[in-house]
């Protein structure tokens, strides 16, 4: 039986108590938390957009979410500042592992790069072919095909597995050869010091020589530079390789603000490397697809947590092109085209 005194002791220790854990529990209700040093802060969160339906989004190796066709987005809050493990695994593609920071009061941004397990690819074309371009105008490529110790410029169209006709001699050359431009439905060409300039007629499947008209025989300032610098639909991110240094920069070329893949407005992508070519990664403008070494590389612009390079196909000295109107990579390596999706098949 509680008597008078024991009653008050009771009721002083639930007042002190109370005393005590209010300023916690007040703390803790306004979102702050003991970080990794044991100070006091303002809690943060992570958001995590993923392209892929079914992702599975893991925070410290805890299944948080799985992604949906209505949600693409996991915003995981209530995070004391610190780093944290995030993991995001996919049915048919590569985990994706990074461990970011969080911040007091701030929300850290990601969309992972899935790449797929399966190299989902399909050679369309067997040849003695080089010299693979594409017109960013049409869905159509140039290929060099060796002849009899010529070659001979054959004009393709991946997508639906044709070659132009010729209506007049095939264009052939024997020492030189460099494309000039891309012009809507045609191109024009240096042969052998001979400017050559021809229109396509895709309905009918015919390739034409024509005269070379007012176009100029040598690529302007603009043309020469876009040989090495290449920006984005929004004309937000320029991605530029230097070949004398080997070293490829993307940088945010817009007057806003730089966004959360973007630690400084230029960031060094890859060193030392001699490139065949490179482009934005189908449907990103935070991602680049490189060609260079034995493989072609998918590669993160974000560096936070370590920047990701990933292969999308290792062979012997690959080159690639990506058509105007298709998310797959066209590889040509060791004189065969290959179609490369880089989505897997249940996307």
């Amino acid at each position: 039986m509680l008597t008078q005194f024991k009653r008050k002791v009771i009721l002083w220790i639930s007042i002190a108590a109370f005393i005590v854990l209010m300023p916690v529990v007040m703390l803790y209700a306004l979102g702050y938390r003991l970080d990794d040093t044991w100070q006091l802060r303002k809690t943060g969160g992570i958001n995590i957009t993923s392209d892929i339906t079914g992702s599975e989004i893991f925070l410290n190796g805890q299944l948080k979410k799985t992604t949906n066709l209505l949600q693409k987005d996991v915003f995981i809050d209530n995070l004391a500042p610190g780093k944290y493990e995030i993991q995001v695994l996919a049915n048919g593609y590569l985990p994706w592992v990074k461990k970011l920071e969080v911040f007091s009061q701030l929300v850290t941004e990601v969309r992972p790069l899935l790449i797929p397990s399966d190299s989902n690819l399909e050679i369309i074309l067997r040849g003695q072919f080089s010299e693979l371009r594409a017109s960013p105008y049409d869905s159509l490529v140039y290929l060099s095909e060796e002849k009899d110790n010529e070659k001979i410029l054959r004009w393709f169209l991946p997508k639906t597995r044709e070659f132009l006709s010729d209506t007049g001699p095939l264009l052939k050359y024997k020492k030189s050869f460099e494309l000039v431009r891309w012009l809507p439905g045609g191109a024009v060409f240096n042969i052998d010091g001979k400017v050559r300039r021809v229109l396509f007629n895709l309905g009918k499947r015919t390739v034409s020589a024509v005269p070379i008209g007012d176009e100029s025989p040598l690529k302007n300032g603009e043309e020469l530079a876009q040989v090495f610098e290449k920006n984005d639909p929004r004309d937000a991110v320029q991605l530029k390789y230097s070949p004398s240094d080997k070293n490829m920069e993307a940088t945010w070329i817009a007057e806003t603000i730089r966004p959360h893949y973007f630690s400084s407005t230029t960031e060094t992508l890859i060193l030392n490397k001699t490139f065949r070519n490179f482009d934005f990664f189908p449907e990103r403008r935070d991602a680049v697809i490189a060609a260079y070494d034995n493989g072609v590389w998918a590669i993160e612009i974000d560096s936070r947590g370590g920047r990701l390079i990933i292969p999308i196909y290792k062979g012997k000295n690959p080159d690639f092109i990506l058509l105007p109107d298709s998310r797959n990579i066209y590889i040509l390596d060791d004189r065969i085209l290959i179609e490369v999706s880089p989505f897997a098949k249940n996307r």
